[in-house]
């Protein structure tokens, strides 16, 4: 495996097959020869030969080391809370192995196979979700993948059920490793849960901006937006290559062959309109930016670097620590900027759903819906949107400024970076909601008035749309309407696959955002 961007991590979490290479593999058996060596010339190396945290001084005798693999991993399995999503699980073993593979962290070649042969035949231990600090790694979270390996905790079997660890492993001829020495640290110190929710972060949320171009675009349409709005004019003086990058796709999204929009009447459509109109290029551009020039490239970083502890030069045959490479310090960072830009996103998309819904628009009826009165029409999903948003803005706190010291107070500034990356996921969830609300108000708000040419890319989604869900002459039960709706844009770009925009950020962008590094 060659360097990895985020879309390639989540690709191979998602169906794809690991194997070493030759080089791989000596690498993982030199390593653990040079940690073999280090122990048998009397060293002694943090949670390796001796206790952990504030017991770092307390030496383990050699007798007692297989023990002493057990009980570390026993002692960190202490998660709370559901279950993380088995893709983000997998995410996390993908990572693990990553990290292993190198041959830096002494591991026996037996005991990364295991774990190789659990990826590949989909075998995903149950990991609670609550527990890691994102600073000597996700210790905790890592430990439940650890447990799997010696044969303890339980593995997901299909949605919703479980069995036993050794019931799954009969199951796949597969039998539990006896950790020997140094590789239960070897297991749990890494950053594998901050890495793998935030790499399906943000190639969901390269996924979800786009969308939310369409969105806006939409709505645009069928508010009678002004296209001059997007019109690009280059200045010399002009920094933000983000927003010209939005302007030029709204612009694109609207036009057909022969004009950006259909005259309505001989009536020109005013100059002035509402930012959540005009101004969406600066947001959704801001979007861009945080994302491509900030988080993705810190995210593609962390999928290939090494974040274990201990750290083995196999050029040098030296074993070092305290390194602070499981630190997770610059991926909390970078989710608290990913929540920030996501609150916004919802924000302003909730802003032109009650441009579409509150009736001042010409054309409209109030909430969408003739016969109002007798129906409430759309007018409740507004308040779904607003609470969703109300809920991203708690979630855009940033959390990597919470460090609680624990051990004694020798692990005494911590990222918070799980809880960051948690939240992140979350709020792309709901963003994604607010998006698909925004789809349903604006595909019904084109039922009655089009604004835009019949071959342009924003009548092809309004029709996908309409395949997926019809247009509401009555009330009915909107919730489902939304959900389905959400789950297509969720489902690995469903939606853009369908219009065939999944990769338009490559063509405008590059290697900012890439989706193969």
């Amino acid at each position: 495996m060659d360097r990895l961007s985020p879309f390639d991590f989540v690709e191979l979490c998602c169906g794809g097959k690991i194997k070493l290479s030759r080089s791989e593999e000596k690498a993982v058996e030199r390593g653990r020869a040079v940690l073999e060596e280090a122990i048998r010339s009397g060293g002694e190396y943090y949670a390796v030969n001796t206790g952990v945290g504030a017991l770092l001084d307390r030496r383990i005798p050699p007798v007692k080391m297989l023990e002493f693999q057990e009980n570390l991993v026993l002692s960190h399995a202490c998660g709370v809370g559901k279950p993380l999503e088995e893709c983000i699980v997998k995410g996390m073993m993908l990572h693990m192995i990553l990290n292993l593979k190198s041959g830096y962290s002494g591991i026996r070649p037996e005991t990364l196979e295991l774990l190789v042969e659990m990826f590949n035949r989909n075998i995903i231990p149950v990991v609670p979700e609550k527990g890691s600090l994102g600073a000597s790694g996700d210790l905790i979270p890592q430990a439940h993948i650890a447990l799997a390996m010696i044969g303890r905790g339980r593995i997901f079997r299909m949605p919703y059920a479980t069995c036993s660890t050794i019931e799954e492993f009969d199951r796949h001829n597969l039998r539990p490793v006896k950790l020997q020495m140094g590789e239960a640290i070897a297991l749990l110190n890494g950053t594998s849960l901050m890495t793998s929710l935030m790499a399906f972060a943000v190639v969901y949320a390269k996924n979800l901006i786009t969308t939310a171009h369409i969105a806006a675009a939409m709505s645009i349409a069928a508010l009678g937006g002004n296209h001059e709005a997007f019109d690009f004019t280059p200045q010399k003086w002009n920094r933000r290559v983000y927003r010209d990058v939005s302007a030029d796709f709204i612009r694109f999204l609207l036009s057909s062959k022969k004009q950006h929009f259909k005259d309505e009447a001989g009536i020109k459509n005013k100059r002035q309109k509402p930012y959540s109109l005009r101004c969406s290029p600066r947001v959704l551009g801001s979007f861009l930016e945080a994302l491509c020039r900030y988080v993705w490239p810190v995210v593609s970083d962390e999928i290939n670097n090494f974040s274990g502890n201990p750290e083995i030069f196999l050029e040098s045959e030296m074993v070092a620590q305290g390194r602070d490479n499981f630190h997770g310090q610059s991926l909390a960072q970078a989710a608290d900027a990913l929540a920030v830009v996501l609150a916004n996103l919802s924000g302003i998309s909730e802003r032109r759903i009650d441009k579409l819904l509150n009736g001042s628009a010409k054309g409209l009826p109030s909430f969408l819906m003739r016969s109002s009165g007798l129906n409430t029409g759309l007018m409740i999903v507004q308040y779904t949107a607003a609470s969703l948003v109300a809920e991203n803005r708690f979630l855009a706190n940033p959390a990597s400024i919470h460090s609680i010291p624990v051990a004694a107070g020798q692990e005494d500034f911590v990222s918070m970076g799980a809880l960051g990356a948690r939240r992140v996921w979350d709020a792309l969830k709901n963003a994604e909601m607010v998006i698909a609300i925004e789809l349903l108000c604006a595909a019904q708000a084109m039922d009655f008035k089009r604004s835009v040419s019949d071959d342009s890319l924003v009548e092809e989604a309004h029709q996908i749309i309409r395949e997926l869900v019809p247009h509401f002459d009555k009330d009915e039960e909107f919730g489902r309407r939304i959900e389905n709706l959400s789950g297509f844009i969720h489902n690995r770009g469903g939606f853009l696959r369908k219009i065939g925009l999944i990769h338009w950020l490559d063509r405008y962008l590059g290697e900012q955002c890439e989706e193969k590094a």
